[in-house]
């Protein structure tokens, strides 16, 4: 008889709840590891031949009373502009992670990014004069900005610069008439513009994946998925009393920072792996996802068709000032527990592979959305970052997670951009 072992989140919740008052009285304070279950792990005191369906990982975040981890920033890439001293906002985190140089054109964003600060604040006047720098740089320093483009991307960054260059005198009206929610939609729409000239940029891979990963597909890029989602019972989504038929989301695969984490999503992802896979977990802290035969099934992650075994792949975390992934370890095991990495779990549908706790290579198809809580797990203390792989955010629809739950299912996952940046191997 197949059993599931359940998570510990009911044993600890009023721990929480006293964490919450302790952390609002004391918020410099961290410590004190309480433990997660996410995955698909045997469990010891399971018999082998039974599957744990929510098993895997014990995800480990740090609570009051215990020695901090905390990291040392690095200059303030990431804490300089969403919302707040941890950057929670996923586009900034992708458009940060993006591997090039260009001083001038981090400024305008950094300037366009503040006003999110600004407007918090309702500091018009500092939100104005952002807008305005942001401005200043794209007139004054235009030639810096494209002089680190390759000849065959100049013409297509300068048509870029020339459209990021004409959206500042939409912002004068709404910026004098207070209209905060017409400021953040032409910002939203500015910063993609300035994270596609960033993109553009790049030119070629930014270092090479060990070829003892030749063998998995890798994602050398960035690439675009698009999740349609279904209630079980087909029962409407209630988020905060509007009710819609089916979940949409859109989640950014970043190949960038994760090469082999993200291909393997994307390539299941074509090969519609993960049509009609249900909701494994969902409490509060994960939902999760990605067992090919569900609960009563008797695989745990993707396997070649008849071949019965399950293909894993490594632990693949890129910490910040590295050249590249580290593989097969954790930092902590690899002396640096209090790192920084570049894909952070700090965003709210943070996308991150499922694995077992004692064997960092043990990922396959299974993986989860992290519901960021930034009073109990604040970025750089807590014991997320660089123990799992982080393949990318989730950028739009977000709030259904809120009401996504066990026995819900994924009706559709698509590539709907990036799919030339697949690489997979020949069979």
């Amino acid at each position: 008889m197949r059993r599931r072992s359940l998570s510990p989140w009911d044993a600890w919740s009023d721990a929480m709840r006293d964490t919450r008052k302790h952390l609002q009285k004391h918020a410099a304070v961290v410590g004190v590891a309480a433990v997660l279950t996410v995955g698909g792990m045997v469990q010891p005191n399971t018999p082998s031949a039974e599957k744990n369906v929510t098993g895997h990982a014990p995800l480990v975040m740090n609570l009051p009373g215990g020695p901090a981890l905390a990291a040392k920033g690095d200059g303030g890439v990431t804490f300089a502009g969403a919302s707040s001293k941890v950057n929670k906002d996923p586009e900034s985190l992708l458009r940060w992670a993006l591997p090039m140089k260009n001083p001038a054109l981090r400024d305008a964003q950094k300037a366009m990014e503040q006003v999110t600060t600004d407007l918090r604040r309702l500091q018009w006047s500092k939100a104005d004069d952002s807008v305005r720098r942001a401005e200043s740089i794209f007139k004054n320093r235009r030639k810096d900005i494209l002089s680190k483009f390759s000849a065959a991307k100049a013409d297509e960054a300068d048509a870029l610069a020339d459209e990021i260059r004409d959206a500042f005198q939409d912002f004068r009206e709404p910026l004098a008439e207070r209209n905060s929610e017409e400021v953040i939609r032409l910002q939203r729409a500015l910063l993609r513009k300035i994270g596609a000239l960033e993109e553009l940029q790049i030119d070629t891979f930014p270092f090479t994946v060990p070829a003892e990963y030749d063998n998995l597909p890798q994602l050398k890029g960035r690439a675009t998925v698009e999740l349609t989602l279904r209630k079980a019972g087909d029962a409407p989504f209630d988020i905060e009393g509007t009710l819609y038929d089916e979940g949409r989301m859109t989640l950014v695969l970043d190949g960038f920072s994760a090469p082999v984490t993200a291909g393997t999503i994307a390539d299941l992802v074509q090969r519609g792996f993960y049509n009609n896979c249900v909701i494994l977990r969902s409490d509060g802290f994960v939902v999760q996802t990605g067992d090919p035969d569900g609960p009563d099934g008797p695989l745990q992650g993707f396997s070649e068709s008849g071949s019965g075994e399950v293909r894993t792949i490594p632990l693949e975390v890129f910490a910040r000032g590295d050249k590249s992934p580290l593989y097969g370890m954790t930092l902590e095991d690899d002396g640096r527990g209090a790192a920084q990495t570049v894909l952070p779990f700090s965003a709210y549908g943070t996308l991150a592979m499922a694995r077992e706790e004692f064997t960092p290579d043990s990922a396959s198809s299974q993986w989860f959305f992290f519901l960021f809580e930034p009073d109990l797990t604040p970025a750089g203390r807590n014991l997320l970052d660089g123990r799992y792989a982080v393949f990318g955010y989730t950028t739009q629809g977000e709030f259904f997670l809120k009401d996504l739950k066990e026995g819900d299912r994924i009706v559709s996952a698509k590539l709907v951009s990036g799919r030339e940046k697949l690489q997979v191997p020949a069979p």
